[in-house]
């Protein structure tokens, strides 16, 4: 435990004393994936946008009708558990990947290798906001409106930010050192993606299986997203599952730490 605790100190000091840095590279990650192109990093936002039209009329058209969920359409429903997963799941497959997709910043430059992942995260970070802010306007828009729940947003963005960190310094240095983890991580992306509950009511699901299904952090998130806009349930009347992410996240944070310093070391060697 100290020398989890110990890792983790250092890789907060890189990146504090590196901060500067750290937003800069996250800002040229971001206009350097859409460089080339005519609207440039607005691709970034009209990517999602499309997906948030063909998920509606996939589901809410062409397979559920005009079927409610929690007394609003499915559309409406579905926004704030896809605007999650927009940015955890580019978090899992580009951020688990940073370290290997920079190794030119690992191999040939004097470059601190712990803010990589964090820069990675940070670029999508951005994006997420701004489709937070779309999602909270096609509310408004809408006639649905928001509520007061709405206030516990920025609890649940914060979940989401400290879980992509975790969940990115594990994966990209796994990844660093064997690009099995990558092949794994792409090939159960789908599968994960339909497991979590996004697109479905986790309130469908009986016991034991909702139990497995819950004890997964990216739902914990997913559902509090939810539950600022539409179930209008505060994170505190949740005690005991917010209690349970909150271990599960330390424990990967601490793991991610130790793994990360660990291989830091032959990440040159390797890549």
């Amino acid at each position: 435990m100290q020398e989890a605790l110990n890792n983790l100190k250092q890789i907060l000091i890189a990146n504090i004393n590196n901060w500067g840095q750290t937003v800069a590279m996250a800002r040229m990650m971001l206009r350097k994936r859409y460089s080339g192109s005519v609207l440039g990093v607005v691709w970034a936002l009209v990517k999602p946008t499309f997906y948030f039209f063909i998920y509606w009329f996939v589901m809410a058209i062409g397979i559920r009708g005009s079927r409610t969920i929690e007394g609003i359409s499915y559309a409406m429903w579905m926004i704030p558990g896809i605007t999650a997963w927009f940015f955890l799941g580019d978090v899992i497959t580009r951020g688990g990947v940073s370290i290997l997709s920079n190794r030119h910043l690992v191999t040939k430059l004097v470059y601190p290798i712990d803010t990589i992942p964090v820069s990675e995260v940070l670029s999508l970070f951005f994006v997420h906001l701004a489709m937070l802010g779309i999602a909270i306007t096609i509310f408004i828009l809408s006639g649905f409106g928001i509520g007061i729940y709405i206030l516990q947003i920025p609890y649940y963005v914060l979940c989401s930010l400290l879980l992509s960190l975790a969940i990115a310094f594990l994966l990209s240095a796994l990844t660093a050192v064997s690009k099995d983890i990558k092949h794994v991580i792409n090939s159960f992306m789908t599968g994960f993606f339909w497991l979590t509950p996004i697109l479905w009511s986790v309130a469908k699901i009986g016991s034991p299986l909702k139990q497995i299904i819950l004890m997964n952090p990216l739902a914990y998130v997913v559902l509090g997203y939810r539950d600022s806009f539409v179930s209008h349930t505060w994170f505190f009347q949740k005690g005991g599952y917010t209690l349970y992410f909150w271990v599960v996240l330390a424990a990967i944070t601490l793991l991610a730490a130790v793994v990360h310093s660990k291989l830091r070391h032959e990440y040159a060697d390797v890549l």
